[in-house]
């Protein structure tokens, strides 16, 4: 725990802390800017914290930069650390002395305090467990309708699964969800490939028709193995079943030539019959129509010229285009003759049932890969929906155990500080979302103590280690249930700091334990630091 804050910018130089409640006692006229927050600001950044620097910008520029030194006890043993304004994002550990030694990164100095205060999450850091739980004004973590975001821009699914691990309860969700991750990537990437046919990918239909043929090709195989003496003594029983599915090849490709042919003559015709009207031939006309309108007809013959033109244009480009599929179709033919020239060729040789093997090996492989991919697909979905429904069932069952401890637990704080009368926070969590129902301590205020309630209702049943809670939480309480609630601080037993003002108006006993607990005592002619700049 924190027992000790040095600073040669602080009025008092040092302030000692101890165990359980610390309070940081403001004046009867709740005067502020006296440095009661500003305190907490401090205690927020020595705790690794970085809303001192980024919020507390005054306090740099009047003071200039400066140290801050600390003295933190665990297990009875001593550390000593610096860290200063200048450079934040260093922390300097320190001798007995407070003499200051080689560096270490503030990532570094929070994963030791983690350590140190026996915080075995392995998915939560510790900043992460107690940013939110230090309400210090002038961070963003005040709003009480969103009591789980530490700033406004956070998503709700990452503030509820900081809660669920803030009560060490992820773990198991950690393991699902990485397996899904898993599952989710190798999915990706296989999409990823079908898209760029790296490898190859079919559909439902093409799946099932590649069932039936490799059904065929096996068969075939088969028989070739079983009837091996057979074939050897007559090829032509392999060979005319080569040259009918490269005959029937040929017809299909026969057909789509005539009628390639067909267009290509329709499409020449039309190009060689394209002829428009001759202006010259129009005087001519008017031996036989005197009246007739030589520059109306030239006009139309100009537009139909024009239409001609591009119409002729269309015209080429598919002359073009039919002229380049007839060829290739041409060339399949010749190929495909060439291979039944082969194969006719070669009755009597053993070689084609090497090569029919080897071709329906080829296509069969091909096949069977293709499927393959089919089913690799299809397993990754199906268990990626398992592995998504049993994530989500493991989250909510997870969830409901904290709502169901939080709700009562507030129940609890509610009834021993407002009464059994007084209607408690109640909080709704599901898997990307929370809601927070509060209730209004006077009708007109903000509900600070929902805030209050549910951060102790968090620090009782949880591992956190400490608390911080500013004076603007208190100030729309009435006067009883803050002299209640400080009685809930001290039973945690953890170590925990409010600031406070007006003392005496919570009763002689509260009055006497807030002295007692206090750690530091601010009015108009004490403040904070050595400097006032409220006046100028």
């Amino acid at each position: 725990m924190l027992v000790e804050l040095r600073s040669n910018k602080f009025r008092l130089r040092v302030i000692e802390f101890h165990a359980g409640l610390n309070v940081v006692l403001g004046d009867d006229n709740a005067t502020n800017s006296i440095g009661k927050s500003s305190l907490l600001m401090v205690l927020d950044f020595v705790l690794g914290g970085d809303s001192f620097v980024e919020h507390n910008k005054d306090i740099v520029m009047e003071l200039g930069h400066h140290d801050y030194f600390m003295t933190l006890v665990f297990n009875e043993e001593t550390f000593r650390f610096c860290r200063g304004t200048s450079r934040p994002e260093l922390v300097y550990p320190c001798d007995a002395e407070f003499n200051v030694q080689d560096p270490i990164d503030i990532n570094e100095f929070r994963a030791f305090l983690k350590s140190s205060y026996g915080l075995t999450s392995e998915n939560l850091s510790f900043r992460s467990l107690v940013g939110l739980y230090l309400r210090i004004w002038g961070k963003a973590n005040l709003d009480v309708h969103r009591p789980l975001h530490v700033v406004s821009s956070q998503s709700p699914k990452e503030c509820v699964d900081n809660l669920i691990k803030t009560f060490d309860l992820y773990a198991p969700i950690a393991q699902l969800a990485s397996a899904l991750k898993k599952v989710e990537t190798e999915e990706d990437d296989l999409r990823r490939a079908f898209r760029s046919q790296i490898v190859p990918k079919v559909g439902k239909r093409e799946y099932a028709e590649n069932v039936d043929r490799i059904a065929e090709m096996e068969t075939e195989i088969n028989e070739i193995k079983q009837n091996l003496a057979v074939f050897a003594l007559n090829i032509a029983a392999i060979a005319n079943r080569d040259v009918l599915e490269l005959k029937t090849q040929k017809d299909k490709l026969l057909e789509v030539k005539l009628q390639l042919d067909s267009k290509l003559l329709r499409v020449r015709r039309s190009l060689a019959e394209s002829r428009f009207i001759k202006s010259r031939h129009f005087e001519s006309l008017k031996d036989f129509f005197p009246d007739i309108n030589v520059e109306r007809l030239a006009g139309i013959e100009t537009f139909h010229s024009s239409l001609a033109k591009v119409l002729r244009v269309e015209l080429q480009e598919s002359e073009a285009s039919l002229q380049t599929q007839l060829e290739s179709a041409t060339t399949e033919i010749a190929a495909i003759d060439e291979r039944l020239i082969q194969r006719l060729g070669a009755l009597e040789s053993p070689g084609i049932v090497v090569d029919r093997v080897f071709d329906i090996s080829t296509k069969l492989r091909t096949a069977k890969q293709e499927n393959g991919y089919y089913e690799k697909m299809g397993a990754l979905s199906t268990d990626r929906r398992a592995m998504e429904a049993e994530l989500s069932n493991k989250k909510q069952g997870v969830l409901k155990r904290i709502e169901d401890t939080l709700n009562r637990t507030m129940r609890e704080i509610v009834t021993s500080v407002f009464g059994e009368q007084r209607k408690s926070p109640h909080i709704t969590l599901s898997e990307n979302n929370y809601s927070y129902e509060v209730f209004e301590d006077t009708g007109t205020g903000t509900a600070y103590s929902s805030l209050i309630v549910l951060d102790l209702a968090v620090f009782r049943t949880t591992d956190l280690p400490l608390l911080i809670h500013d004076s603007v939480l208190f100030k729309n309480i009435e006067n009883k249930a803050v002299s209640n609630l400080l009685n809930v601080y001290l039973a945690s037993g953890k170590q925990s700091f409010i600031a406070i003002d007006e003392v005496d108006k919570y009763g002689g006993a509260s009055a006497s334990m807030l002295r007692a607990q206090s750690v530091i005592q601010l009015d108009d002619n004490n403040v904070l630091y050595i400097k006032d700049w409220r006046r100028r």
